[in-house]
């Protein structure tokens, strides 16, 4: 190992250091929700950083992988190249996902058994609207790894990623990565590995993780970043935590895709910490939405 020694004291260093941060490139990603950027105070508010590891936390279906794919459409809306390693969800039904998204079909559409009839005119169409749709500039890479890789494995996804021109990449989810040793050590890996990765090649990396049992089933409190599921060694690492609160899931009576709840960003080394933001879901385009202040009441469940 080479260690680096300095004094910061040094009027010299305090001049290489000043110098660095003239026209830095964050490269910062736009969250799509205001409340989130503007906690953002690292990038001046302009959302996250290209160099920062965030953990997106949250029960079973609350869903923080609706959110990471939020947060991925945003990346190629701005031209950013993202990246995606799935180790629960197939190509196939990352595909599906996407395609029901950003063209007319539906995620009822596009399974088999409704493609039968005019299977190739549909493939043509398909075709035609996810080229219109790309155009010059958006892309989403995904790695996919069928069972449950190793830190080691995942980092060289990463770089492989990195090496196609990702500035974004996103793993679903953390406790599919394999390891030796108990949750809490195995978390404390992964955890410092990508952290490193994402410091070291100026890459953010967007990566879910599971609360612990008990905080899941504890549906009547917001969760905090402690109990995500690995322990304190897993927050301790990010950037940021956002959480998805299971205490707050309202169905939209009038619209079936559409649900609301709260997003908590709990740890934020780059700003205020514990901003509760009011957010919509809507499940057919795949955008979420920060609550207006005149929309209070939709946020208030019936009892």
């Amino acid at each position: 190992m080479t260690w680096a020694v300095k004094n910061i004291l040094d009027p010299m260093n305090a001049t290489d250091y000043g110098a660095g941060l003239i026209g830095a490139d964050m490269n910062p990603l736009s969250t799509g929700f205001p409340s989130w950027d503007r906690a953002c105070v690292g990038t001046g508010g302009m959302g996250l950083a290209n160099w920062w590891y965030v953990v997106i936390g949250g029960a079973s279906n609350a869903g923080k992988t609706q959110l990471l794919w939020h947060l991925l459409r945003q990346a190629w809306e701005q031209e950013m190249y993202p990246g995606l390693i799935t180790m629960e969800v197939p190509m196939t039904g990352v595909q599906r996902s996407v395609y029901s998204r950003v063209t007319s079909f539906s995620y009822n559409d596009l399974l088999a058994a409704s493609w039968q009839d005019g299977g190739a005119e549909k493939t043509e169409r398909l075709t035609k609207e996810v080229s219109e749709y790309s155009g010059d500039y958006r892309a989403l890479l995904v790695a996919e790894h069928d069972g449950a890789p190793t830190v080691g494995q995942i980092l060289d996804m990463c770089y492989a990623l990195k090496e196609s021109g990702c500035a974004v990449i996103g793993l679903d989810h953390l406790q599919l990565i394999k390891g030796h040793g108990e949750i809490a050590d195995l978390a404390t890996e992964v955890s410092e590995e990508l952290r490193r990765f994402a410091h070291r090649e100026k890459i953010l990396v967007l990566a879910l993780s599971q609360l612990n049992r008990l905080a899941s089933r504890e549906r009547d409190r917001m969760p905090i970043s402690q109990d995500l599921y690995g322990g304190v060694s897993m927050e301790s690492n990010a950037n940021q935590c956002v959480l998805v609160d299971h205490s707050l899931m309202i169905p939209d009576l009038q619209y079936t895709h559409l649900k609301r709840t709260r997003l908590i960003l709990d740890k934020n080394r780059e700003g205020p910490n514990r901003v509760v933001m009011n957010v919509e879901m809507n499940f057919a385009t795949g955008v979420w939405r920060e609550g207006m202040a005149d929309e209070e009441r939709l946020w208030i469940p019936d009892r």
